[in-house]
């Protein structure tokens, strides 16, 4: 993929989005074939060193939140990351993240959209080359998932490389450059997604092959959420 791509991984719970996102950080070994992540093949390189350019969010992201405040929280992945400290900085990052406000806070104690962007903030202090999100709407209301689609267009447009695991089709057709469908661990349909979140004549044998094959009806569920609001990509405005 390119910098400053954004990849949507779409499929059916089981599908093996997360699978996928777990083994590009390092957390899953591949049993077979290569994963390779800027030329570090995941099954001989260390996890800290992966995640010193991969920043991965999980999808329940309080797994990653233990300091006592969110302010400590960026300032931990500082030191884990041999950063100096930058306490300005780091508070800039949560005001922009519209955390400003809770720096002080018990991260553990925010509600899910706060624990969401907290994780995330927790991960660009790093400043990482790609960004790992598995299921980043989880929890979240429609205002945050409007916030969320708003960084997360930002952060691409500043050139930011994301692959988002997400069951949000709103969320994919309004951030995503290139949409991938999986079923079963198998990739069915790559390509741009205007045209995969589209009845494109341009993809219109696969989706009627996966019209056909129950194992793969998200695809049933993508042209039906955007037969709902009409034709093209669903936008949050």
């Amino acid at each position: 993929m390119r910098r400053g791509e954004f990849v949507a991984l779409m499929g059916r719970n089981g599908s093996g989005k997360s699978t996928l996102i777990k083994q590009l950080v390092g957390l899953l070994k591949p049993g077979q074939g290569r994963v390779s992540v800027f030329e570090m093949d995941t099954r001989q390189t260390p996890m800290e060193e992966i995640i010193r350019r991969v920043g991965y969010v999980p999808q329940h992201p309080g797994a990653l939140l233990f300091s006592d405040t969110l302010a400590l929280e960026l300032a931990f992945t500082r030191r884990g990351h041999g950063l100096p400290p930058d306490p300005d900085a780091d508070q800039a990052l949560l005001a922009r993240l519209g955390l400003g406000a809770l720096a002080g806070r018990d991260p553990r104690d925010l509600s899910g959209g706060e624990q969401q962007r907290a994780a995330l903030a927790a991960i660009l202090v790093a400043n990482p080359d790609l960004i790992l999100l598995d299921e980043p709407t989880r929890g979240l209301d429609y205002a945050q998932k409007r916030g969320l689609a708003d960084l997360l267009s930002g952060m691409k447009a500043e050139g930011r490389t994301i692959i988002m695991a997400t069951h949000d089709v709103e969320l994919a057709a309004a951030c995503a450059d290139r949409v991938v469908l999986m079923a079963e661990g198998e990739v069915v349909v790559d390509g741009p997604a205007r045209e995969v979140m589209s009845d494109s004549q341009v993809f219109a044998s696969q989706i009627n092959k996966l019209f056909r094959d129950p194992r793969y009806l998200v695809v049933d569920d993508v042209l039906q959420a955007l037969a709902a609001r009409g034709e093209g990509p669903i936008n949050y405005t």
